[in-house]
């Protein structure tokens, strides 16, 4: 028939779905093995051990003496202040208490704060001196107690059983001043 135009033919919907569905099967093993995996040298998330008791102490390095410093002594308070908040800073976790100053010889400096229970994390760091002294007791009981290297951010693990009030001492060591800084948070 000469003069008769063709028809456009249509699909059912049907036949478009099943279509659909044969293309998926198709890419479905393809997608599947497209998992994002890396080795970090660690065991799978349900094989990992679970440490018995969190760590003790570690230390992070924290800015360092610069050799224009004046010495500690003459350090004015926005010095201290700058150097503690640059060496300390409120990062993360939650924080209860920070302190800082600067210890003389023979002077001793005693900070107070109110902490809850459960496991903390004490930050600690001093500069000027070789090393500094640090003291931490809870109704008491002396959590911490230790001489440590200045020019480092060392960080302690300390579990408190029942909220309370605690008192940190800080001492300059060997006879030296320095500028201390400690931060109490729970992370």
């Amino acid at each position: 028939m000469p003069g008769r135009r063709p028809r456009p033919r249509s699909r059912s919907l049907g036949s478009g779905a099943a279509l659909l569905c044969a293309a998926l099967l198709a890419t479905a093993p393809i997608l599947a093995s497209c998992t994002y995996s890396y080795d970090d040298g660690l065991p799978p998330l349900g094989e990992r051990a679970t440490p018995s008791s969190p760590p003790q102490e570690r230390f992070v390095p924290g800015p360092s003496n610069a050799a224009t410093d004046p010495p500690i002594q003459d350090w004015t308070p926005d010095m201290v202040t700058s150097w503690a908040l640059a060496t300390i800073p409120d990062s993360n976790g939650v924080s209860y208490s920070f302190g800082y100053g600067v210890a003389l010889p023979n002077g001793p400096v005693l900070a107070t704060a109110a902490i809850p229970d459960g496991t903390l994390v004490l930050e600690y760091s001093c500069r000027g001196a070789s090393t500094g002294h640090l003291m931490l007791s809870v109704g008491g009981a002396d959590l911490v107690d230790s001489e440590y290297d200045c020019g480092r951010v060392w960080v302690h693990t300390i579990v408190v059983e029942d909220g309370a009030v605690a008192e940190i001492r800080a001492t300059a060591a060997h006879g030296a001043p320095s500028a201390y800084a400690f931060r109490i948070v729970k992370r």
